[in-house]
């Protein structure tokens, strides 16, 4: 009799052993679950969330679908990935919505099945759902990240031009600022292309308020960018500016 009790006792640890391991592992594949560099959008906060201001990568799904919970383990690992690097942080955003909760969440993005991945470039808000565009990429953590990254480059080059670019790179070496500034080659290359009067208003602030102007400038934008209260128009003007001033800076070079 006592060996019979010793095995059922046996018996029942070793199962509730096996529940407990399957519980983190069952949590795991929860969609719900809450991750590291993830935003939950829900009704009340999917406007201020989805304002424009980083690029999105949207998640669309519902608990109950087998391809969500298999995307689990590397959404969360994106999220980490992203909230890990400083660049990317700064410009990229990871969110996720659940659609068998709010349905409106998915109705502007025109979702109809599970999980729908949406890329929103920078200057798309829920206003310009429209705007947005599926992900049709492998669905691992460092897949997403790369594309997501390689877009944030693109988006970097907005307002630049290669030719006006060496233009900054010869003036930010120049001993005499001012008088490069000054030579009529200089405005002539400027002139010649489109958007060149905003790399010409830079270098005379850069006269003016000396080389590390450009680093402090960069850096106020992203902290006015980052707030978010700012309007659509003023925002699309910094990130140009922005833009056009990292032709000038010594870190990005």
């Amino acid at each position: 009799m006592a060996v019979t009790k010793t095995k059922f006792a046996l018996a029942v640890l070793a199962a509730a052993c096996l529940m407990a391991a399957a519980v983190p592992a069952a949590r795991a594949q929860d969609p719900n679950v809450s991750m590291e560099g993830v935003i939950d959008l829900d009704p009340t906060n999917v406007k201020e969330v989805l304002s424009g201001m980083k690029l999105t990568l949207a998640e669309f799904y519902a608990p109950w679908c087998g391809h969500c919970k298999r995307l689990v383990p590397e959404y969360a690992k994106l999220g980490e990935m992203v909230a890990a690097d400083p660049m990317m942080s700064q410009h990229v955003q990871i969110v996720k919505a659940d659609c068998d909760k709010h349905r409106s969440l998915g109705e502007p993005f025109g979702v109809t099945g599970f999980p729908t991945l949406k890329i929103l470039p920078r200057g798309t808000g829920l206003d310009e759902a429209r705007n947005s565009f599926n992900y049709e990429g492998a669905r691992e953590a460092e897949a997403m990240f790369n594309k997501l990254k390689e877009l944030v480059e693109m988006d970097k080059k907005v307002g630049r031009d290669d030719k006006l670019d060496v233009v900054a790179s010869d003036f930010m070496a120049a001993d005499d600022k001012a008088a490069f500034l000054a030579k009529p080659e200089t405005k002539t290359a400027i002139d010649a292309v489109f958007g060149g009067e905003l790399y010409y208003g830079l270098m005379e602030k850069i006269v003016n308020k000396g080389d590390e102007y450009v680093e402090k400038e960069i850096a106020r934008i992203g902290r006015i960018i980052a707030k978010g209260k700012i309007t659509r128009e003023k925002f699309a003007d910094m990130i140009l500016k922005q833009n056009v001033l990292r032709a000038f800076s010594v870190e990005e070079s």
